[in-house]
């Protein structure tokens, strides 16, 4: 797996952000016209085919709540699936060295989900049980140092937890990004300002072409989720690839990265202490 990103660092754009008006199926769309063909474009491969001057010029042409609108309809056909991520934060003012490896399976409604942390990750071997029908407030599993070996009850919010995350388990799944998206947009409209995005790029991270999306917020935390947040799309996936924060001094406080995302429908068995693949 390649490596993410180090703090300060980040890719550099392969194209400068293009003006609007350059002419694309999406001028003089609504928002909601907009979100519908762009997930057609999506699904169809068409837009990760344009060159870069005609990719930056489509999301120029979009409205501002486009980008939203798009997300949260997507997210809607994925109510339970199973994903794959790292991520990486800073804890206590310190970058962790090395990314957690995850795989998580998730449903939407109710909230429950299984993770586990892989192999070449920190916290490998962890596993993790939440089912918001049975408590709301904590998780099962068994954790790093003394507790790895016991499975217990442990306080979303508790010292545990928030040891190895800024985080909590409810902020798992894609869901989570659409939300942050969400509550910033209408942080910014309350303050009369705009919801859009500052720039469009087209980057390469990870090996692959992306467009990388940076919103520059008036202020950081908690009035928004950071200083600086950025989205990187690959075009070929209905889910963000790869998500940045950074707080008011330019330090990097997190990265994600979703390596994959499969749809699934799952069994009672899938969030059970007793499924005979975990190990609880």
């Amino acid at each position: 797996m390649p490596a993410l990103a180090q703090p300060g660092g980040g890719a550099a754009p392969a194209a400068a952000t293009m003006p609007s008006g350059s002419g694309t199926a999406f001028d003089g769309l609504s928002a909601r016209q907009q979100a519908a063909l762009f997930s057609k474009q999506v699904a169809s491969g068409e837009l990760a085919r344009l060159p870069d001057d005609q990719l930056l010029a489509v999301f120029n042409a979009l409205q501002p709540e486009t980008p939203l609108l798009w997300a949260k309809a997507e997210m809607n056909r994925y109510p339970e699936y199973e994903y794959w991520m790292t991520r990486q934060e800073r804890l206590n003012g310190q970058w962790q060295d090395q990314p957690a490896r995850m795989m998580i399976r998730y449903r939407h409604s109710p909230r429950q989900l299984y993770a586990r942390w892989l192999p070449g990750g920190s916290q490998a071997g962890q596993e993790i049980l939440y089912d918001e029908t049975q408590r709301k407030d904590e998780m099962y599993g068994h954790l790093g140092g003394l507790m790895g070996f016991t499975s217990m009850w442990i306080a979303l919010d508790g010292t545990i937890a928030r040891a190895q995350s800024n985080h909590t388990v409810r902020d798992l799944g894609f869901q989570y990004v659409v939300a942050m998206l969400e509550r910033n947009a209408g942080s910014l409209r309350a303050a009369g300002l705009t919801e859009r995005f500052t720039r469009a790029e087209v980057v390469q991270e990870q090996g692959m072409r992306m467009v990388a999306l940076t919103w520059e917020l008036p202020a950081g935390a908690p009035r928004y989720y950071a200083k600086r947040v950025q989205l990187m799309l690959d075009l070929k996936n209905p889910w963000p690839r790869v998500e940045t924060a950074w707080d008011a001094d330019g330090n990097m406080v997190e990265k994600i990265v979703f390596e994959k995302a499969v749809r699934k429908t799952f069994d009672a068995g899938a969030f059970d202490a007793k499924n005979s693949d975990y190990r609880f």
